[in-house]
């Protein structure tokens, strides 16, 4: 049962701005290895390429002639072959996500009357990733000698899937390239929303991106110049100029498997917005590149999309050849990297062109940082907290950007960052630069959580209470009360009473001191009567000053539970070395007269 298509809408940027600006060096050097590549690949009559770098922005560069006495130019358009398929599988999960089919949905149930020879059971996914067992069929006889010997004849894709005699093998049970399966998959969805696929790519993808240089052929009007297309024929012989024979019998036989054209630029703005997230929800992201076995063991296969590893990394794309043109788009999954490659002739040798520009960027400029490392979770005032990044590959210096009221400097692949009392939580940004230019990012998501209000205390008879409901830790001039953790400690000894609160790991100041005589009578020690700690934090030495004191006082410096890690005596200033001690927050406590006095205080 067909069901209306939903308004789909998508918010979709594509920043190739004047504050991206492409690396010079970097530049010269794609282009000397386009120079080189094309020179070396004479069958090849023109080519437009591509580079996306995530931060540095695009690089387009062209060779070659369209025909004779024209050169190729960056925006001619060209045959985008079996590319055409990703923005099939794209617009049927698209289709999926607005629940008009789901890909594990028969065939037959959208394609009424199916030739028998193929098997209404195959999923629409089964289709898309290559496993349906329906035979490719461009290979069957019928399709070559009767598309080429009608090249104006319109030809439709039920006819042409009715050239279908056979199966390959069980769905399911294998896989074959098929551009059957997406002739089929190209039905499915028309039958399933009552508009061509061209249409739905159209409204889905190609208009939120502003692809305009982008199109169906037959079923789209031509937009700007198609370069001139070099075929040989399949014969063996020289290639000729192909562009004054008819596209309609080709493109209408291809229909949804490949009769798109495109030019580098927009193929390069398609890859980055399709892998960056801009298009997909994560589900179907999942789903596209949900990869499946293929006959080549260095690939596999996903929706419309190639895995396969060169050069000892992974990348995704797809290649594309048609009579006239030949391309391969690729995608580099850690870097965000997008290469493209288009020619107008085919067959010709240009495949290897897109890896040697790949290997440009991969070898020269540090685009793949791996995660930091380091804490995720902070309080505001915490100081001296390590993050690190491995080592990034071609690296010299790194550039760190820390959230929003924390410091710390460094070029290295390690930080030591300050969280600010006004410290906010946020990301912090690594990327490794060298003459290149500038990597894509690793990003750490840091929460940084408040300090506590610094509680007050009050005593009623031999009951002290917190102003803080939770989180409280009492404390007496012995350092930390065991178990004493709730807002009310009862009081069974003299001594001086205090309580630091702490929540998700962060201490709060230390409370004002109640002092406890024999009969439970209190006075108030201001906690501030500890004049000039400084500095504060401190790092490997600290002054303690009490201008005016006229007698020698005792102090320790005391953790938080309560071990004494330094003491000493002094009159009225001493500086003592701290470097040994380990970050974290201490307690000055001061006996004087029969009294204590504690202030925090921080090492980082």
């Amino acid at each position: 049962m067909k069901k209306s298509i939903l308004q789909l809408l998508l918010i979709i940027a594509f920043n190739t701005s004047n504050a991206q600006s492409f690396n010079p060096l970097l530049s010269a050097m794609l282009e000397d290895t386009l120079n080189t590549a094309f020179g070396y690949t004479p069958s090849i009559k023109g080519i437009s390429a591509s580079v996306y770098l995530p931060g540095q922005g695009l690089w387009q560069a062209k060779r070659g002639i369209s025909y004779a006495g024209q050169p190729i130019t960056d925006d001619m358009e060209f045959g985008i072959a079996s590319n055409t398929k990703l923005f099939t599988a794209t617009a049927m999960l698209i289709l999926q996500e607005n629940g008009i089919l789901d890909l594990d949905d028969s065939l037959h149930e959208w394609i009424p009357n199916l030739n028998p020879s193929i098997n209404g059971n195959v999923t629409i996914r089964q289709c898309l990733n290559h496993t349906s067992g329906i035979p490719e069929v461009v290979t069957i006889p019928p399709y070559i000698d009767t598309v080429k010997n009608n090249p104006t004849r319109f030809f439709t894709s039920t006819e042409i899937v009715n050239w279908v005699n056979s199966s390959s093998f069980p769905a399911g049970t294998g896989w074959n390239y098929s551009n059957t399966n997406y002739i089929l998959a190209g039905l499915v969805a028309e039958n399933a929303t009552g508009i061509p696929i061209s249409q739905i790519i159209r409204d889905s993808i190609l208009t939120p991106l502003d692809l305009d240089s982008t199109f169906f052929d037959l079923e789209e009007a031509v937009v700007g110049i198609i370069a001139h297309r070099w075929w040989n024929g399949g014969s063996g012989s020289m290639l000729t100029d192909y562009h004054n024979v008819s596209r309609v019998g080709l493109h209408s036989a291809i229909g949804a498997a490949g009769s798109m054209f495109s030019t580098a630029s927009e193929m390069a703005q398609w890859y980055h917005a399709l892998f960056s997230g801009q298009i997909l929800n994560p589900t179907s992201m999942a789903e596209l590149t949900t990869f499946v076995a293929t006959t080549n063991p260095t690939q596999q296969y996903g929706l419309g999309l190639i895995q396969e590893t060169v050069q000892g990394v992974t990348i995704w794309g797809h290649g594309g050849d048609t009579w006239g043109y030949k391309d391969k788009f690729m995608y580099y999954p850690c870097s965000g990297t997008v290469v493209c490659g288009l020619t107008n002739s085919f067959p010709n040798g240009m495949s290897s062109i897109p890896f040697l520009l790949l290997r440009v960027i991969k070898n020269h400029v540090p685009i793949c940082p791996s995660a930091i490392n380091g804490l995720t979770n902070v309080c505001q005032s915490d100081n001296a907290v390590i993050y690190t990044v491995p080592e990034i590959a071609n690296a010299t210096s790194y550039v760190w950007t820390l959230p929003s009221g924390a410091t710390g400097i460094s070029s290295t692949n390690s930080i030591t960052v300050n969280f600010g009392a006004l410290s906010v939580s946020g990301d912090i940004v690594v990327k490794g630069q060298n003459t290149f230019g500038v990597g894509n990012a690793s990003k750490l998501f840091i929460n940084v959580n408040p300090l506590p209000t610094t509680p007050i205390i009050t005593l009623t008879g031999s009951v002290l209470q917190s102003s803080a409901p939770n989180g409280n830790q009492w404390y007496n001039q012995n350092g930390a009360i065991n178990g004493a953790t709730t807002q009310d400690f009862t009081v069974t000894e003299d001594g001086d009473y205090f309580s630091i609160v702490s929540i998700a790991g962060c201490n709060s100041d230390t409370s004002n001191i109640i002092t406890t005589g024999l009969i439970l009578q209190a006075r108030t020690e201001a906690k501030e009567s500890i004049k000039n700690v400084f500095p504060n934090p401190f790092s490997s030495e600290l002054t303690i000053e009490m201008k005016g004191n006229k007698n020698r006082i005792n102090f320790e410096i005391v953790n938080t539970i309560g071990q004494v890690v330094l003491s000493g005596a002094f009159v009225e200033k001493t500086t003592v070395q701290t470097g040994n001690f380990t970050p974290g927050v201490y307690l000055i406590k001061i006996e004087s007269s029969k009294t204590f006095e504690f202030k925090k205080i921080v090492k980082e």
